[in-house]
């Protein structure tokens, strides 16, 4: 029999988190470790209990989400982190993405998808919700051209030769939110090859400045 995938839940709503983890114990392959009611608690139980996977609310107490995604990528790499969600905003999604988190979800999610999901991080895949990846991609189409610092880094670096891994450490974000960067830049900048990025970014001076100076 294989190992259960191990499961924390974060999030201080008591209700919804009762929800997610009846969802979670309802799969045979799953395990909840633990459950946390803030930020705090999310990272002593992360690290007591070195869970596989954090199912983590971005809003919450003593600690916000954003926080302890920071935290427990620099301290617990190996641990998977599916961000939960109210707000539908893209800002916080690509904040979250830059992050290096494995997965994001609205909490209306549907039992079924979550479990995919769950599954689909822990094959090394970045999970999207279907809700937010269509709203994710008209964002990217209406901000043609206009590059996040984030993406401005990933060209820089890509037109320097550094590949997918390398760039993933040096950002101290996950191969495949690299990998995802890649396609967005390649989507809003029109572009069909390396070669164009790398282009780009000598044309605009990106290979001229320090990284840590990208604005």
């Amino acid at each position: 029999m294989s190992e259960k995938i191990s499961i924390l839940l974060a999030e201080d709503h008591a209700l919804v988190r009762a929800g997610f983890k009846s969802i979670i114990d309802a799969e045979d392959g799953f395990d909840v470790v633990g459950e946390a009611e803030d930020g705090l608690e999310c990272l002593e139980l992360v690290r007591a209990k070195s869970p596989k996977v954090v199912l983590l609310d971005l809003s919450m107490p003593k600690l916000s989400g954003l926080n302890a995604i920071s935290h427990i990528k620099k301290r617990y790499g190996e641990t998977k982190v599916i961000v939960l969600t109210a707000a539908e905003t893209t800002n916080v999604w690509n904040e979250v993405l830059d992050l290096g988190v494995a997965g994001i979800a609205m909490k209306s999610i549907s039992p079924k998808e979550l479990i995919k999901g769950i599954y689909s991080v822990m094959d090394g895949e970045l999970f999207i919700h279907s809700e937010i990846q269509p709203i994710l991609e008209e964002a990217a189409g209406l901000n043609n051209k206009r590059l996040s610092v984030r993406e401005k880094q990933v060209v820089k670096l890509v037109a320097e030769g550094y590949k997918t891994k390398e760039i993933a450490e040096m950002l101290e974000i996950s191969d495949r939110t690299v990998s995802k960067h890649r396609e967005n830049l390649m989507t809003k900048m029109g572009a069909t090859s390396t070669a164009e990025l790398t282009n780009y970014a000598n044309e605009t001076g990106l290979t001229k400045v320090r990284l840590e100076e990208i604005e």
